[in-house]
């Protein structure tokens, strides 16, 4: 774990924290930084934190993630054809999400079977290393398509809404996306 995830892991829990929490909670953190008897540095924390602004805010020594970077909820649709169709809502607030999919043959596949789902927070920290707020709103393939893989995604911040859609062309981290939606399902998440 690098050091800014640990610092949104622990905004995550505390929300805003003074310069001096985070290096009570980095010094104490399950993946120490730092020796048994050492402390990690308020000047370290500070810099650290004035130079990765896309995430952070600083003011008056109190650290919180940037409005427009901390998600409340978001919903990805996939689409391909013939099918099926699946959806996932993520409510971070609430720490859920829920899944739907939708056959349009006979042939769909069975239930889904009681197993083994992902986190809610670690999905979370997945996005702040995807970055989607720096994805396109369109990605489309030249020339006609006809069977391809339709996607689209919303994510709401505390700041801003971010949507992006496609039709069979997709972000450069699209299948790291997917495999951090299929884990958190439980599912494969891919068409």
């Amino acid at each position: 774990m690098k050091m800014y995830e640990a610092i949104l892991d622990i905004l995550g829990k505390k929300g805003n924290a003074t310069i001096p929490v985070i290096c009570q909670e980095m010094s104490g953190h399950e993946q120490s930084f730092v020796s048994e008897n050492d402390l990690v540095e308020p000047s370290y924390i500070k810099t650290l934190v004035s130079s990765n602004k896309e995430l952070f805010l600083l003011k008056d020594d109190i650290v919180s993630i940037r409005p427009d970077k901390e998600p409340l909820l978001m919903t990805v649709v996939l689409h391909g054809y013939p099918g099926p169709e699946m959806r996932v809502r993520i409510d971070f607030k609430r720490n859920t999400f829920t899944y739907f999919e939708w056959h349009l043959d006979a042939k769909a596949t069975e239930p889904l079977e009681v197993g083994t789902y992902g986190s809610v927070e670690d999905f979370k920290k997945k996005l702040y290393y995807l970055k989607l707020w720096e994805w396109r709103k369109d990605y489309q393939t030249e020339g006609i398509v006809v069977d391809g893989t339709s996607w689209s995604v919303k994510l709401k911040t505390k700041g801003r809404t971010y949507e992006s859609r496609g039709l069979d062309s997709f972000p450069e981290h699209w299948k790291e996306f997917c495999q951090a939606v299929s884990v958190l399902v439980g599912k494969k998440f891919s068409c």
